[in-house]
């Protein structure tokens, strides 16, 4: 019995370390192979400095719950099983998104570092994206070559979702319901979806519901879980992750020391989800003091970082395709379509604040609760992006905290199926599992499409990222340069190498 709490506390203690590590590798390869020497050297040894500095004061928390082998053995089986289905690695039908992911490998592999793209001027765009998600994996495949990387990918993805499927097992003494559920909690996405296939009837046909949603960016739903993790784990891994951190720093040990020096990590990883990931530390204004926000680790590692990501996105080419939807609409149609939107996605986490308002099933979640909520209101009303990207990555660790609050609701005193709202509440999230359910089965049963560099160069004439266009859309002209950083920038002139 001794050894086993042993092996499980020694298993527990490694989690921040793991996480922090996962998450700042990716920091630590940019810096020492894109920027320039003098730069890059002496930030990277910062870095490594406070991510130390961090793993120490992590010591002095309060253990977390510990997980028994078998849970443990559950938890990555199941990591396992969703990594391979969501298409890491290529084992299993990869979906669209794997144009862009394989041809973005490939460069990465293939040219030289910083990767660049030739003008016809002579001059050169530099790749400008968020490249935590790859650049590990690929570092790896320049030296073991292109027949590693289906493994690789496969393998860097498992390690971001393993971890963040152990975080969510450790929350409460049953990690095998608290997982499950959390994983099949869901937007009412399938509501969306039928909406789309008929129309609104006397009001607007099929393919005039369809072009208002795209021009509006709400055309794609709320990812579920598993459908982020299969479409862009890019910006699904830093999201959840990156939430399951500060909710653990910021919400239940209520120390700050490193958030923001994480936040700066996550920066390289995308930005997008980083955006989502403040509601955490603007829930939790009462809960911790400002002044502790200036640690050392923050200032140094967070400051460094925060800086360099900074110059590097600054230089992005600029995007047309944004704004608030009523400036995107003609009349007041947008506003009809964002109710619509509203009421067909939301509506699980909507009724849960109708729950928690006459039941108080929250309890301490309930600021952050709200918070998210608000976001995920607010989010629809801005599009930024073809597909309407900032809504989709940084409503993200909203839709986690909602998921949080589904399973304190389920299992809360108060709850019972002899009671209208609990019924109402039971009834939609079964609707919203629909998706996440069935999703995983139905892909690599139905997709017979091959995303590959080989075939994508063959068939859709794309060598690289720079000749990317929108699969549905070719002549759209805006595809590529959402992955491209300009040439006279501050980045392209004197950060990178």
């Amino acid at each position: 019995m001794i050894a086993a709490k042993a092996s499980q506390t020694r298993v527990d203690n490694l989690f921040f370390p793991l996480a922090l590590v996962y998450l700042v590798i990716p920091n630590l390869i940019f810096l020492t192979t894109w920027v320039r020497p003098w730069i890059g050297i002496p930030a990277a040894i910062v870095v490594v400095i406070c991510s130390v500095l961090l793993v120490r004061h992590s010591r002095t928390w309060e253990p977390r719950q510990s997980l028994g082998r078998l849970n443990l053995l559950f938890v990555l089986a199941l990591a396992f099983y969703w990594t391979l289905l969501a298409g890491a690695g290529g084992f299993v039908p990869q979906v669209t998104d794997y144009i862009k992911n394989n041809l973005l490998y490939h460069d990465l592999v293939h040219r030289a570092w910083p990767v660049t793209y030739p003008l016809p001027d002579g001059s050169k765009n530099y790749l400008c994206y968020g490249l935590g998600f790859y650049i590990v994996p690929s570092l790896c495949g320049r030296i073991l070559g292109d027949a590693a990387m289906p493994v690789l990918t496969f393998l860097w993805m498992f390690g971001g979702v393993a971890l963040f499927f152990y975080w969510v097992a450790t929350l409460t003494k049953s990690p095998k319901t608290m997982l499950l559920i959390f994983l099949v909690f869901a937007a009412t996405n399938i509501a969306l979806l039928a909406l789309k296939r008929i129309g609104i009837p006397g009001l607007m046909d099929y393919a005039s519901l369809h072009a208002a949603l795209r021009q509006l960016g709400l055309y794609d739903s709320y990812y579920d879980f598993f459908t982020k993790l299969q479409y862009q784990p890019q910006y699904g891994i830093p999201g959840l992750l990156g939430m399951a951190l500060f909710y653990e720093m910021l919400w239940m040990k209520k120390d700050p020391c490193g958030a923001v020096f994480i936040w700066s990590a996550l920066l390289f990883w995308s930005p997008i989800p980083c955006v989502g990931l403040l509601l955490v530390p603007l829930a939790a204004l009462r809960r911790v003091p400002w002044r502790a926000y200036f640690s050392l680790v923050n200032l140094m590692g967070g400051g460094v970082l925060l800086t360099i990501m900074g110059i590097y996105f600054q230089g992005h080419l600029a995007l047309a395709d944004h704004g608030f939807i009523w400036d995107l609409s003609s009349g007041h149609r947008w506003l009809l379509l964002y109710l619509l939107f509203v009421a067909l996605e939301l509506s699980p986490v909507l009724l849960l604040f109708l729950i928690d308002q006459k039941y108080r099933v929250l309890g301490e979640l309930r600021p952050l609760f709200l918070l998210a909520t608000a976001l995920l209101l607010l989010l629809p009303l801005w599009k930024f992006g073809h597909s309407g990207d900032q809504r989709l990555q940084a409503g993200t660790p909203a839709l986690a905290v909602a998921a949080l609050g589904a399973i304190r609701c389920l299992q809360s005193d108060s709850f019972s199926l002899k009671r209208p709202l609990f019924i109402l509440f039971t009834g939609f999230l079964l609707v919203g599992a629909v998706y996440p359910i069935v999703r995983p089965w139905w892909n690599p049963v139905t997709n017979k499409e091959d995303y590959s560099y080989a075939n994508t160069a063959q068939h859709l004439g794309y060598r690289n990222l720079s000749e990317i266009k929108e699969p549905w859309s070719p002549d759209w002209k805006d595809m590529a340069a959402q992955y491209q950083g300009h040439p006279d920038s501050v980045a392209a002139r004197w950060l990178l190498r």
